[in-house]
């Protein structure tokens, strides 16, 4: 049998100001902590000028600490990233480069809270961090904790790390009417790489005319629904990128379901048979792994309704507004099937305020590590 080691981590990052040096010593010490062999390129390659006092011409001293440099890459187990800057570091991306390209995990650390604007980092760069970027310290040791990874720790060639999960994150944005979903749908999609199934309102052939007759036309509309989101969750078994969807199809059998039941739209006997539907088909359906619940206050929904104007909504009751508040807040605050983060939009602006935004994206990000889930 093998003798253990220490897993190994590459820490690639600027290192070229007091800034930069300061906070690099603090990311090693919890990497140091987490009891990680770390090369810590600042420390470990040495200086040009100390290769030079030692008799190396400049070009040999730079090529050495290149070349160390390039090695450690190649025998870690994972590399941080540091990103932070007006760019990233040139060297810490080659040095992340070389490290995917040999089959590495790559995790980033970025604690500028500019990096919530629309569009994050360029592409390649958050395409190779797998979207797993820890946006502080306490972020970062959680992503490594040994406890949450397994690495070969009985074979002296390079190994590789691997603490990507079984599948891409799936979660559903959720919560009454006029609470904010598609608005943070919309945000999360410009900051990350994320694949998005939309409520399928505007295909919908039911809708401008299903409020003015329920009793006639809410039964189909339903039925129709449960259709389509039921394609939508199947249409998670074929793609391989994170999936981002405004309700889930518990958000149907949950709330509205009953709401128009209650609201007279159709009897016992329909609500039985939708039910009996769903039932059909939940067992071939993936269910979202964490669940966004956003939350308002009734009244300051129904402002917002109102705000929005949309054609469909005009005609709503106040009554009927409240009975499917009133089932979602009861639905979600019950829900132990699938993990929750509740989000309260009132407390957290993050349409117009940055700091809120990127801490809701905080919120979801840390709820599906939780969940063992990679962002």
């Amino acid at each position: 049998m093998g003798r253990t080691r220490q897993p190994r981590a590459y820490y690639a990052a600027g290192l070229f100001n007091e800034g930069e040096r300061t906070f690099n010593l603090r990311a090693k010490a919890v990497l140091d902590e987490l009891g990680y062999e770390v090369w810590f390129p600042q420390e470990d390659a040495g200086f040009l000028e100390q290769y030079m006092a030692d008799g190396m011409t400049l070009a040999q001293a730079r090529h050495h600490i290149y070349q160390m440099n390039l090695a450690a890459v190649r025998a870690t187990d994972v590399l941080v990233f540091n990103l932070d800057g007006r760019v990233p570091d040139e060297g810490a991306c080659v040095e992340a480069g070389v490290a995917f390209g040999s089959g590495k995990r790559c995790i980033g650390l970025q604690t500028d809270f500019r990096a919530v604007e629309p569009g994050g980092n360029n592409l390649m760069l958050d395409g190779i961090l797998n979207y797993e970027i820890a946006s502080n310290l306490d972020e970062l040791r959680l992503m490594l904790d040994p406890d949450r990874i397994e690495i070969d720790l009985t074979a002296d060639r390079p190994t590789v790390i691997d603490l990507r999960r079984t599948a891409p994150p799936y979660v559903a944005i959720s919560g009454p009417l006029g609470v904010g979903k598609t608005s943070l749908i919309d945000f999360m999609a410009d900051r990350g790489n994320w694949t998005v199934l939309e409520e399928p309102i505007d295909e919908n052939p039911y809708l401008d005319d299903v409020y003015g007759n329920l009793s006639d036309i809410g039964f189909r509309m339903q039925a129709y629904y449960l259709g389509r989101r039921a394609e939508q969750h199947r249409r998670v078994l074929e793609l391989e990128m994170p999936i981002l969807q405004e309700r889930c199809i518990l958000d149907d059998v949950e709330v509205f379901f009953p709401a128009y039941r209650d609201q007279g739209a159709y009897d016992t006997n329909d609500y039985t048979t939708l039910l009996t539907l769903f039932e059909a088909m939940r067992a071939n359906l993936p269910l979202p792994n964490l669940i966004v619940s956003l939350e308002a206050p009734f009244e300051i929904t129904v402002e917002r309704i109102r705000q929005r104007d949309r054609a469909a909504e005009r005609s709503l009751e106040v009554s009927f507004l409240r009975r499917i508040y009133d089932y979602y807040m009861n639905w979600l605050s019950n829900l132990d099937e699938i993990p929750t983060v509740a989000i309260d939009t009132v407390e957290y602006d993050f349409v117009n305020q940055p700091n809120d935004a990127a801490a809701v994206l905080n919120r979801i990000n840390e709820a599906l590590r939780r969940t063992s889930v990679a962002v």
